[in-house]
């Protein structure tokens, strides 16, 4: 199975200084065979992967992600004009494949974090 390690920097984002927070997200294949893999970050309503705050999705596919592979990628994190003060879940989605096929879903992972607005 695919290994999750997720985190934010700084851990909670202040509005009066509008500064994006960085989400660090780390997928670890430890497993002793290739895997065909699948990563979904959704966002609730509040935050956006952009200033304008369109996105709030985002999805990275890997055809083949060999034994002990490592992927690393950062997202910035911005607030949307509507955003209230509180916490704000974002949610991972990591899902191994099988068959070469995106459809057919062999084990899936969740992990979510929560992100601290004041």
């Amino acid at each position: 199975m695919v290994e999750i390690r997720a985190g934010l920097s700084p851990i909670r984002m202040v509005l009066s200084e509008r500064k994006p927070v960085e989400l660090s997200v780390e997928l670890l294949n430890n497993t002793n065979k290739t895997a065909m893999v699948s990563l979904d970050i959704v966002l609730n309503d509040y935050i956006a992967f952009d200033k304008g705050g369109r996105s709030n999705f985002q999805t990275k596919k890997f055809e083949s992600m060999a034994p002990g592979e490592r992927f690393m990628a950062y997202f910035d994190i911005f607030p949307k004009a509507c955003v209230e003060k509180g916490i704000h879940d974002i949610k991972i989605h990591v899902a191994e494949h099988y068959n070469n096929s995106w459809e057919y879903v062999t084990s899936k992972k969740v992990k979510t974090l929560s992100l601290r607005i004041e």
